[in-house]
């Protein structure tokens, strides 16, 4: 389950992603781990879209599929 470093995606606690989703602020791409999953927040234009995804490849791959 390790998970890749990547520059343009940030690592953040569940807490942080919640604060990120409830606020639309920062702004960039977050990820975080809930339980067995990856949860992908693309906050990069302020709608803090969301998705889950089983495996980090998944959610690395969602959120820079515009880089």
């Amino acid at each position: 389950m390790a998970a890749a470093t990547n520059q343009l995606i940030t690592n953040v606690s569940k807490q942080q992603a919640l604060k990120i989703i409830a606020k639309y602020s920062p702004h960039g791409l977050f990820w975080c781990i809930d339980g067995s999953k990856f949860i992908g927040i693309d906050n990069s234009t302020g709608d803090a879209w969301t998705e889950e995804f089983e495996t980090f490849k998944q959610c690395e791959s969602w959120l820079l599929r515009g880089y």
